[in-house]
């Protein structure tokens, strides 16, 4: 689709109708609104891109429905709300950075996501080391130090709790078998093998 395609396109089914638009979107889904507007799926990136880019799209959305992109995020990831959101091309990662930016740092989904996946992120962690974890959960950039430093003390502390619950059990043992050593009946033994 060249230029002036592009621009009457979004002239003649957008312009004027932005806020309508997007109110669509958020309320009836966007399959529905393209239904709607009879486009092609070329005619509606085009439109889907200028409601993106132009009228904060996305960030209304996952405002609208923060509960549910919160607890997408929880269970599977940002790879997975970019899934849900149909935002996965690179051209989106800009939009996604701040949809991140609300969804895992202002309303806490980083922590609990890191809490529910614990246990995978310390294999991960012992395996790879800490500059995979911090591009898989997305905190490479500078801005984000102190939301790594939050994500390393859950791990610590899940290593910690590993650790003292494995020393825990270890200690449980030993002190139970020297217990029940000490409280069985010792008798002597004759030396023709008879107990007395």
């Amino acid at each position: 689709m060249n230029l002036s395609d592009h621009n009457l396109l979004i002239l003649s089914h957008v312009m004027g109708k932005e806020a309508q638009l997007v109110e669509k979107i958020i309320v009836d889904g966007p399959s529905s609104v393209k239904a709607e507007l009879a486009l092609n799926d070329e005619q509606w990136i085009v439109v889907f891109d200028h409601l993106v880019f132009d009228q904060n799209l996305l960030y209304k959305v996952v405002n609208h429905s923060m509960d549910f992109f919160k607890e997408k995020y929880i269970k599977h990831g940002m790879t997975h709300v970019r899934e849900v959101l149909d935002v996965v091309d690179e051209k989106y990662d800009v939009v996604v950075e701040l949809i991140f930016d609300q969804i895992a740092i202002v309303n806490d989904g980083l922590k609990f996501h890191v809490l529910e996946h614990r246990d995978r992120y310390v294999m991960a962690f012992r395996s790879r080391g800490g500059e995979f974890i911090k591009k898989v959960l997305g905190l490479h950039k500078e801005k984000y130090e102190e939301s790594w430093a939050e994500v390393l003390d859950v791990l610590l502390h899940a290593v910690c709790d590993s650790m003292f619950s494995e020393q825990t059990y270890e200690h449980g043992l030993r002190a139970f078998s020297l217990l029940m050593n000490g409280m069985r009946d010792h008798r002597r033994i004759w030396d023709s093998g008879i107990i007395v």
